[in-house]
C-alpha cells in the first residue's frame, strides 16, 4: 500500500511540471545585435541560437543557462523568460594587456593538446546546416543529423588527417534548391570529411601576425587578437582566441579572411575570384572528462564567379553550421553514407515529423521564405530536394 502510495505522489508531481516550450531573440545588451551560437541549456535540454539571435527550446525543467564565450553567463527562471534577453560582454583588463607573438600563444596551445583533448576514436552526434546563396539570394538549403565517429578531438601529437577519420550515420535529412542555374553553373559543396576536419584548422597566426593578449577581468579567459600585417598580394585576416588562462585550452576561435586569389579553371571554362570567408568555433568542456570538443562552429565563403559566356559575375554564398549536442560517446556505428561525396548530393528520405519537433536550430525568416517560394515553382530551373 505504501509503495501504491508513494507511486501516486511521484506522478501527481510529474504532472504538475508541464513541459515549457519558448521561443525568443538574444542580444547584445551594448550593440543591440543579434547574437548567434548562444547555448542555451540545462540538465536535459540544449540548443543554440540562429543568425537572428532567435533559439527555441522546450523542457520540464524551471530554469534555463544562456552561455556565449566573451559574454557574461545568465540563469534564468522558464517563467522569467522574456521574448528578448540581453547579454553583456565580458570586461578586459586593460591594466593587463601585453603585446606577444604567435609562437608563442600556439606553442602554449600545443602543449596542453594530450591533457585538454580526446586523441582517441569516439563518437559524437552532430547537426549540420547548410546554405547557398547566388549574388545574396538563397538557392539552396539542407539540414543533416546523425551520428559521427571521428578519430580525434583535434589534430595534434603527431596526427594527420587520412581518408576515414570520419565516419557518418545519417539520420535525417531534409534539402531543397536548385541544382544548377541558368547559366549551367554548379556550384560543389563540400563533403561531410571536409566539414569535419576543415573546423580543426585552427592554425591561423603566424610571424607576420600582431598579436595582443588581453585577460577578462574577474576570469580565468584571455582573449588573444590577432591582426595580419600588410602583404603584397593584399589579403589579410584578423580575428582572435579566447584561451582558458589555467591550462592554456582554446574556448573559442574566430577569424575573418580577405585575399584576391585568382583561380581560372579553363577545363571547365571557368573563373573563380576569392572575396572574403570567416571561421567561428566554440569549444565545450565535458565536466565529468574534464576534456574539451568542438560544440558549435560555423564557416562561411565567398566566391565571384564567371564564365565566357557568362562574363558578368555571380558571387556565391557558401555558410556551413555545425553544432554538437553530445561527445565521447562509445557507441558503435555503421557508416550510410559517401562522406566524401558533396552533401548536396547525398541522398536520404525526409521525415517531416522529425523536422517538425526537432529545436536544435530554429529556421530563420530567410530559409522560411525560401522553401515557400521552392514549393510555388523556380521559373523552369531544376530543382533537387526530398521534402517535395
Amino acid at each position: 500500500m505504501r509503495n501504491c502510495l508513494l507511486l501516486f505522489l511521484y506522478l501527481s508531481c510529474t504532472l504538475l511540471h508541464s513541459q515549457t516550450e519558448f521561443e525568443g531573440i538574444i542580444m547584445d545588451a551594448d550593440e543591440h545585435t543579434p547574437l548567434e551560437f548562444v547555448h542555451v541549456f540545462n540538465r536535459n535540454n540544449s540548443t543554440i541560437s540562429n543568425t537572428e539571435g532567435r533559439f527555441f527550446i522546450k523542457t520540464l525543467l524551471d530554469t534555463v543557462i544562456l552561455f556565449r564565450n566573451g559574454y557574461k553567463k545568465k540563469v534564468l527562471l522558464t517563467e522569467a523568460l522574456t521574448d528578448t534577453i540581453y547579454l553583456k560582454k565580458k570586461v578586459v583588463a586593460l591594466d593587463e594587456v601585453i603585446v606577444t607573438n604567435a609562437k608563442t600563444i600556439l606553442q602554449r596551445i600545443k602543449d596542453s593538446i594530450n591533457s585538454n583533448y580526446l586523441l582517441k576514436p569516439h563518437m559524437e552526434t552532430f547537426f549540420i546546416r547548410a546554405l547557398l546563396r547566388k549574388n545574396d539570394s538563397l538557392v539552396r538549403m539542407q539540414d543533416m543529423t546523425g551520428t559521427l565517429l571521428r578519430k580525434t578531438s583535434i589534430y595534434g601529437n603527431g596526427l594527420e588527417m587520412e581518408k576515414k577519420d570520419y565516419q557518418v550515420q545519417l539520420a535525417e535529412m531534409r534539402q531543397l534548391g536548385i541544382i544548377r542555374d541558368e547559366h549551367g553553373i554548379y556550384f560543389e559543396l563540400p563533403s561531410l570529411y571536409n566539414i569535419f576536419g576543415e573546423f580543426m584548422r585552427l592554425n591561423a597566426m603566424g610571424p607576420e601576425f600582431e598579436v595582443i593578449e588581453k585577460p577578462y577581468e574577474n576570469s580565468e579567459e584571455i582573449r588573444v587578437e590577432f591582426n595580419s600585417l600588410p602583404s603584397e598580394d593584399g589579403s589579410s585576416a584578423k580575428g582572435h582566441y579566447i584561451i582558458n588562462g589555467e591550462n592554456n585550452a582554446i574556448l573559442s576561435f574566430e577569424v575573418v579572411s580577405q585575399g584576391a586569389i585568382n583561380s581560372p579553371n579553363p577545363a571547365e571554362d571557368k573563373y573563380s575570384h576569392f572575396l572574403k570567408g570567416s571561421s567561428s568555433m566554440y569549444f565545450k568542456e565535458n565536466a565529468e572528462k574534464g576534456l574539451y570538443y568542438l560544440h558549435r562552429a560555423k564557416r562561411t565563403f565567398s566566391l565571384e564567379v564567371k564564365t565566357e559566356q557568362h562574363p558578368m559575375p555571380d558571387v556565391y554564398d557558401m555558410e556551413i553550421t555545425l553544432y554538437t549536442p553530445e561527445s565521447f560517446g562509445n557507441e558503435k556505428i555503421k557508416s550510410n553514407v559517401n562522406e566524401h561525396k558533396d552533401i548536396f548530393k547525398l541522398k536520404h528520405p525526409y521525415n517531416a515529423d522529425y523536422w517538425e519537433q526537432q529545436s536544435w536550430l530554429p529556421l530563420t525568416e530567410e530559409i522560411k521564405k525560401f522553401i515557400d517560394t521552392m514549393g510555388q515553382g523556380t521559373l523552369g530551373l531544376k530543382t533537387r530536394g526530398n521534402m517535395n
